[in-house]
């Protein structure tokens, strides 16, 4: 699967994945930066909104993101890392920032 595949598959994901508050920001990473190589994992920016809490309290949520990260692996068929845009440190927001390619 090329980039353009990776990208148009991720925005349709952004869409279905939505409606249980999970939000795709973007990606970053090699991907972004057009340096994939054949086995390279696809890096996620996202946040939880409102609907997200409201859905899934507690360790039910820890569960539910487990899920949505293999149902993203699959349907890419990539392994995936998952970066919460709210727990970046500053300095990490300064790498990563830069490069996200937002969806």
């Amino acid at each position: 699967m090329d980039n353009k595949e990776i990208f148009e598959n991720i925005k349709s994901l952004k869409e279905i994945l939505q409606n249980d508050g999970f939000i795709i920001d973007g990606v970053f990473g090699s991907y972004a930066r057009n340096e994939n190589l054949k086995d390279i994992d696809v890096d996620i920016l996202y946040h939880l909104d409102k609907i997200f809490y409201d859905k899934y309290s507690s360790f039910i949520g820890f569960k539910k993101l487990d899920e949505i990260k293999q149902f993203i692996s699959k349907k890419l068929d990539k392994k995936i890392d998952l970066a919460p845009f709210s727990n970046l440190l500053q300095t990490a927001k300064n790498h990563i920032l830069k490069d996200v390619i937002y969806v």
